[in-house]
């Protein structure tokens, strides 16, 4: 699956249905930090022996894997902002990853 191109797809639905206003790129970033702050709170409400003002439920991995996705969800769309493809910039990150660890 392209994710980037999936996204793309659905963020246009979502705009002709009027459902959906593009972030700018300082609000994308600070939605990515908030998705993942989200997904902290999930993680630490995983661990039962933490008493919560509420009797929610424990979030299940799912749950969690919901507010990782959506901070890449808007990681992809600063990227489309950018100008940036997430295949290629990946690529050149792990190249450069691999290069500093001597993995060629």
């Amino acid at each position: 699956m392209d994710i980037q191109r999936t996204l793309r797809a659905h963020r246009q639905k979502w705009i002709e249905a009027g459902q959906w206003q593009e972030p700018n790129l300082t609000d994308c970033l600070d939605f990515m930090a908030t998705e993942v702050a989200e997904a902290i709170d999930k993680r630490l409400r995983m661990t039962r022996g933490y008493v919560r003002n509420s009797a929610e439920p424990a979030p299940s991995a799912l749950d969690l894997g919901i507010e990782v996705f959506d901070a890449i969800m808007m990681g992809c769309i600063a990227l489309d902002l950018l100008g940036l493809d997430l295949d290629e910039v990946a690529r050149l990150k792990l190249e450069a990853m691999d290069r500093k660890k001597g993995v060629i």
